[in-house]
């Protein structure tokens, strides 16, 4: 499996660390098997494992293109970087596509930001999963204030060109930024030349946005035509008699969409619930050591 999570290039004085996916705290995994299923997802767990055996480098080079993702995780992972930095690294961070949601107040732990002409930023106002009474929704929503307040705000306001009262405009309205933007808002350096990176986005996190750009409309519609698959997985109920499929670099390419619609139904009802518990637990154990941390 592919991850677009990964250290490159490192020697006892500088990393390069790519983080290519949607950041969340744990890997997805299919409920049927018990197998991870993305191989666009950064894992905390590996982000700690990795960060801690560089050491005491002395520069450390971010490449970012992703969606965003999980706003208790992006703050963890900036705590982490915090005391990366304390021992005398230095962080510079590299925008080669897309940096929203998470993605982009996490960047600005960096000591420099650097964007190509191409590059995309979105800021906006913290989401998470809420389920239970309307106490437990209230307790998402303080959690929420508090990230933003105590750790979006001043991620942006350390390199911001405009106050506070801007920075909190652009996050209210779920802004997206090029890079002539960036500059005109941030401290921010913005390179000559176009970068093309790998895409990495996720349709099913895009949904939850209301102001995506056409360009990147686009590119979901694409991604949204064609399932892949692996060799491995064309067996069994995947006969060649039921499908239409071509060979290229990433596996075969499913055309006919209507294979075993009745099975995926149930598999999608049963996830549904599955999804629902573990995210209650999960959001009060990131609650619970949000609050012990502040």
């Amino acid at each position: 499996m592919k991850s677009f999570f990964e250290f490159k290039n490192v020697t006892s004085t500088e990393a390069d660390l790519f983080i290519y996916g949607e950041i969340v705290q744990e890997k997805s995994v299919d409920w049927w098997t018990g197998e991870e299923v993305s191989d666009t997802e950064v894992g905390l767990m590996d982000f700690k494992k990795e960060l801690d055996s560089l050491g005491n480098i002395q520069k450390l080079n971010l490449y970012i293109n992703s969606p965003g993702g999980d706003v208790f995780t992006a703050s963890t992972m900036i705590s982490m970087l915090e005391r990366q930095k304390d021992k005398g690294t230095e962080i510079n961070a590299y925008v080669d596509g897309l940096s929203a949601s998470a993605a982009s107040f996490l960047m600005f732990v960096a000591d420099n930001i650097y964007l190509y002409k191409n590059s995309i930023v979105m800021v906006h106002k913290p989401m998470s999963y809420a389920v239970g009474n309307a106490n437990d929704m209230q307790k998402t929503i303080d959690a929420l204030n508090k990230i933003e307040d105590s750790v979006m705000i001043p991620m942006y306001l350390s390199k911001a060109k405009c106050d506070e009262a801007k920075i909190k405009e652009l996050i209210d309205a779920e802004t997206w930024l090029s890079s002539t933007e960036m500059q005109e808002y941030f401290n921010v350096t913005v390179l000559n030349e176009e970068k093309v990176a790998v895409a990495c986005i996720s349709s099913k996190l895009f949904d939850k946005y209301k102001n995506v750009p056409d360009s990147i409309k686009n590119i979901l519609d694409k991604q949204d035509k064609v399932t892949f698959i692996s060799k491995e997985e064309l067996t069994g109920p995947l006969a060649a008699d039921k499908i239409t499929f071509s060979l290229d670099d990433s596996g075969f390419s499913i055309e006919n969409k209507e294979i075993l619609e009745e099975n995926e139904e149930k598999k999608k009802k049963i996830k549904i619930k599955l999804d629902l518990i573990k995210n209650k637990l999960r959001l009060e154990e990131l609650k619970d050591d949000f609050t012990s941390n502040s």
